[in-house]
């Protein structure tokens, strides 16, 4: 096509031959092909002149060509084998012939590569010799490889249809053989006694229950599709056989014209999965069960992982991960040393031993499983089963079990820092009483107490051997202690350097984690210098308090004193009401009186017994009124303890009220009763006072009332900041008393 182009080019400008220049600048834009030229001299030497930019790419020339050109033997090597269409080339182009062949080159980089060499003349008008020869290359590298290799796969095939067990038959549209392998004719002969050539009809040695069936079968085949059928005695014959039987069809030219039967004998195959089918479905139950991840995977593609391996590595189906990389699946900082222990256990066929590796899950998240594996072979392939177990929990538990360690051993250290540097002696022994830990303060206290030197691991009863009373005395308690009890006691001490000792002891159990006695601990502390101190308080106290006793005998008696001089009074005085007045000043000095008897007679000297002084209060006053035989009275308390700031001041009112309900609410000679209730409720002290006498007037109003007793109750009870009230009553009066605050 180029050639072409190029002679109707010239010939239409007239000229022989075009000018270099134009020439070698028309070719490399018009040309798809490689396109040189070789100049002849008269000495009929060839010498490569001139290529085209695509040429000298292909055979990888170093840059332009020289203006003089190369010599013939720089052209591209040729094997052996191909070196006389080389030879012929050469000599073509000296005799002024044309040349065409195909050959193969080697180019400089040691590539093989096929291409079609076609060369035309080019002579001297003049004399009619040879002057140039130009070529035309094509790479037919890809077209050759491809006739080989279809050559090599006909042969090929044909050597598997010869050589493969199944029986391969092959039909056209009436149901002819047209071609057996030599395994079809041995087998179907050996077998069955039949006989396959070219043109028997093969539905006619079919037995009759099956040939309804295989005439369907093959008619799909002609139809375009690929069946399977499995036939039991497809060939009449007494002896039991299992084919598998292929129809697929066969195209020429674009149309179904035949179809290729192929035939395989499953019998034994069929009796051996029969068998192992059981055995097989116990081995994928025991596998999907599993609570490990166990997969399969061969040549660095996933086979198989079961339901377990799916749920350690967040994938929810098989289909997610079969056919994938394992290396997908196993995280950067591992896939060294799985590569590294495939192949280790692919040579040895050894099973790999368990290791930690960090894998991945589907979300890029890490989890460490510890895995292990075993190769083996079958059909010719390297497979490797992996088992594989998540222990991120046991990773996580080890690393808060080595943070726990550090911080026990760190508080340990505190602990020590601690126990050494506190004053009480810490001393802890196990169950057969030998000293596990006890601090320098303990060593120092038994050195003070016993002169004896203790370290950890001595028994404790080695310290007391020599004082048999003190050595009893120091096993019982530790053997209390060692059967759970936990208790304190005080001990007075005399050791060799410091008598009269005085030590607070406490002693408790020490358990393990489960509950398990493992031996007991005390604290001792020296408490001398405190008992020795407590001991003068306890003594100063003590006379505080007679003294204290004794001032409150001397105002109690102060008091009576006074009253007497106020009952002398009244027997000298004519007015009855001044008489009156007299004397409930009287009564109101012997109400303060009994409160300083109770406090000097009771054992606390702060708080009076405040029951006991209503019971006393009741009786002084109805004997003074004289009203013994007429009014009976009842307290309603509990224990009841107050206060001076509270005691006295109550003790008042009460005295106030009971003494108006003697004197106002039984004239004359009516009966009646007197009831005192105390008790607690809402926080608060609720006092309440009624009688069932006559009562009070109606509409009267106690905060308003004139009478003097009333008014100081009321004074009385303002300066507690308590509330009270005149309660509603069928008969006599009612009072109820609010007080808050109370210590």
């Amino acid at each position: 096509m180029a050639f072409s182009w190029i002679r109707n080019w010239t010939r239409k400008k007239n000229q022989a031959i075009a000018s270099e220049s134009e020439l070698q600048s028309v070719l490399p834009e018009i040309a798809q092909d490689l396109i040189y030229r070789f100049d002849l001299s008269k000495k009929k030497e060839l010498r490569l002149t001139w290529a085209n930019e695509s040429l000298l790419k292909f055979f990888q020339f170093d840059g332009p060509l020289p203006s003089e050109g190369i010599e013939w033997e720089s052209w591209p090597t040729v094997p052996p084998e191909d070196q006389e269409i080389l030879e012929t080339k050469k000599e073509a182009s000296l005799r002024g012939l044309p040349f065409q062949a195909e050959y193969r080159v080697i180019t400089k980089s040691g590539e093989t590569v096929w291409i079609r060499d076609v060369t035309k003349i080019y002579k001297d008008p003049n004399d009619s010799d040879t002057v140039r020869v130009y070529g035309s290359i094509q790479d037919i590298h890809l077209r050759k490889k491809n006739e080989i290799a279809l050559r090599d796969q006909l042969e090929y095939i044909q050597i598997l249809l010869d050589s493969t067990d199944e029986w391969v038959v092959q039909l056209n549209r009436s149901g002819n053989v047209q071609y057996v392998n030599s395994s079809g004719r041995q087998e179907v002969k050996n077998q069955f006694g039949i006989s396959l050539f070219k043109g028997i009809e093969l539905s006619s040695l079919i037995s009759p229950e099956h040939k309804e069936i295989f005439t369907a079968q093959l008619a799909k085949a002609f139809a375009g599709e690929k069946v399977k059928w499995h036939f039991s005695r497809l060939f009449p014959t007494e002896k039991n056989s299992e084919l598998e039987v292929s129809f697929a069809p066969l195209k020429r030219e674009g149309t179904i014209k035949e179809a290729v039967v192929f035939l395989k004998d499953v019998t034994l195959r069929t009796v051996w999965e029969t068998a192992l089918l059981a055995s097989e479905e116990k081995y994928r139950k025991l596998v999907e069960v599993c609570p490990d991840g166990i997969g399969l995977h061969s040549n660095g593609k996933l086979i198989y992982l079961n339901d377990s391996g799916l749920r350690i590595l967040g994938y929810t189906s098989p289909q997610e991960v079969e056919g994938r990389s394992i290396s997908d699946f196993v995280h950067p900082d591992s896939r060294a040393l799985m590569a590294e222990r495939i192949r280790k256990s692919l040579e040895s066929k050894v099973q790999a031993a368990a290791i930690e590796e960090k894998f991945l899950r589907k979300d890029g998240t890490e989890v460490y499983v510890e895995v292990t594996g075993i190769a083996f072979q079958q059909r010719n392939s390297d497979f490797m089963q992996v088992i594989f177990r998540d222990i991120s929990e046991r990773k996580k538990s080890q690393q808060e079990l080595t943070d726990l360690r550090k911080k026990i051993m760190l508080t340990n250290d505190r602990l020590k820092a601690i126990l050494q540097g506190v004053n009480d002696s810490i001393c802890a022994v196990d169950m057969d009483m030998r000293i596990m830990a006890c601090n320098t303060s303990f060593e120092l206290l038994v050195w003070r107490l016993y002169g004896k030197r203790v370290t950890e691991g001595n028994y404790i009863t080695d310290v007391f051997i020599t004082d048999a009373k003190e050595r009893n005395t120091v096993v019982e308690n530790w053997s209390r202690a060692l059967r759970g009890e936990v208790f304190r006691v005080e001990r007075r001490v005399s050791g060799l350097i410091d008598e009269n000792l005085v030590f607070e002891i406490n002693y408790s159990s020490i358990r393990d984690f489960s509950h398990n006695m493992v031996g007991a601990t005390q604290v001792i502390r020296d408490v001398t210098e405190r008992y020795q101190y407590e001991e003068t308080l306890r003594i100063s106290l003590n006379e505080k308090e007679m003294m204290l006793k004794e001032i409150h005998h001397r105002v109690k008696n102060n008091l009576q004193v006074v009253s007497s001089l106020l009952g002398l009074q009244a027997e000298f005085v004519d007015d009855p009401k001044l008489v009156s007045i007299i004397q409930e000043c009287e009564r109101r000095i012997r109400s303060m009186a009994l409160i300083h008897k109770e406090l000097y007679q009771n054992e606390s000297i702060s708080d009076a017994d405040f029951r006991e002084y209503l019971n006393n209060l009741l009786i002084a006053l109805v004997q003074s009124y004289g009203a013994s035989r007429k009014v009976k009275y009842l307290v309603q308390s509990e224990e009841l303890k107050l206060n001076l700031d509270y005691a006295i001041p109550l003790a008042l009112v009460l005295n106030e009220l009971v003494s108006n309900s003697l004197k106002y609410a039984f004239p004359g000679d009516r009966t009646g009763n007197i009831r005192i209730a105390i008790y607690r409720a809402d926080e608060r002290l609720i006092l309440e006072m009624s009688d069932d006498g006559i009562g009070l007037p109606p509409g009267f109003d106690i905060r308003q009332s004139e009478s003097l007793g009333l008014q100081l109750v009321g004074m009385l009870l303002g300066k507690l900041k308590a509330d009270w009230e005149l309660l509603p009553s069928e008969s006599g009066a009612h009072y109820r008393i609010l007080l808050s605050g109370l210590p």
